[in-house]
């Protein structure tokens, strides 16, 4: 007799999806919270009733045990985008009374991510927010639990949690069409870690190359590190093949036409360069650097609303998902 198929448990998100409520209004029904409206909360008993839910420990105690803080995950926490996005995170909790606790990542180890949600967790947050800049903040999210209130910030758009991306490919894009139109005859690309796959800044430099019918050159990396950059911008400059060169942020930029000048190369006469973030040194380096300026400081504070959002008395008001565009800077690299 043919065996009957595993029935799969349903968990909070299943719930939260028949109820019509996000996990976190679930998470609450759970704990007897006075916040949730009388429909809600209807909508909720039903959805469990007919799905014979039961709810974890976790899913029940989250809640419970929170404080008015919020966790923030990040990796390199130096990095401009990293450093803007988290002043905006402070100064907006700050205004709104909750304290900010931050968790670094380790970036040598995906895994750390795990033991830095724990620790997160372990100050009972009412949230936590993401910087999804690096492969490690993207391995991390995966474990943090779905009843715990989350915005991402930065990668590929996330269906499981309130998502702000930063709109990233159609930067690369831009900036990629804009070398071609001063004449290059192909772009070529130094990355930054994180930058491998998805609708980002390498795959926004490949899809303008496609679009022109080029060829797509090897890609380079050299990690976050400009003193690596520069000795790569010194192997370039023996490179007559390269005349245009996107690097994957303003930092590498700087350290890429360091070492090409070193070798003689002028910048824009023989390589022109264009970065990302808009850093604040790139407006006085020599050349002043074209660059794509991205909005960090807004998107700290939009994820501190988005995430409140998901608190607020049981009301999902709000987006799911938002977009900041940047603006493409252009000064005398390029």
């Amino acid at each position: 007799m043919p065996k009957e198929p595993t029935k799969r448990t349903p968990t909070i998100k299943d719930v939260a999806a028949l109820a019509g409520t996000s996990v976190s209004t679930v998470s609450r029904y759970l704990n007897h919270s006075s916040h949730i409206s009388e429909e809600a909360s209807a909508s909720i008993a039903k959805a469990i009733a007919l799905l014979e839910y039961r709810p974890s420990g976790i899913a029940r105690g989250l809640v419970t045990a929170s404080t008015k803080s919020i966790a923030v995950l990040s990796s390199n926490t130096t990095l401009l985008g990293s450093a803007v996005t988290i002043q905006g995170i402070e100064d907006r909790a700050r205004e709104l009374g909750y304290a900010v606790t931050i968790s670094k990542l380790d970036e040598e180890s995906t895994e750390s991510g795990k033991a830095a949600v724990c620790m997160a967790l372990d100050q009972h947050p009412c949230g936590i927010i993401v910087l999804k800049y690096d492969d490690t903040a993207i391995k991390a999210v995966t474990y943090i639990p779905e009843s715990m209130p989350c915005v991402v910030i930065g990668g590929d758009f996330d269906p499981y949690h309130a998502h702000i991306s930063l709109d990233e490919y159609q930067a690369g894009l831009r900036l990629t069409e804009y070398l071609l139109r001063t004449g290059a005859p192909t772009v070529h690309h130094v990355s930054v870690p994180g930058a491998g796959g998805g609708r980002n800044r390498s795959s926004g430099w490949r899809a303008a190359l496609h679009n022109r019918g080029l060829d797509i050159p090897e890609s380079f990396t050299v990690g976050w590190s400009p003193d690596k950059a520069r000795d790569l911008g010194r192997q370039f400059a023996h490179r007559p093949d390269i005349t245009a060169i996107f690097a994957g942020n303003d930092e590498i930029a700087m350290g890429l036409m360091s070492g090409l000048m070193d070798e003689g190369r002028r910048i824009p006469g023989d390589v022109r360069v264009v970065g990302f973030d808009d850093h604040p040194l790139s407006a006085i380096w020599r050349p002043a650097l074209t660059t794509y300026r991205q909005d960090f400081r807004r998107a700290g504070i939009t994820s501190v609303d988005m995430l409140l959002r998901q608190l607020d008395d049981g009301r999902d008001t709000g987006p799911d998902s938002i977009t900041l565009t940047g603006e493409l800077i252009v000064r005398q690299s390029a």
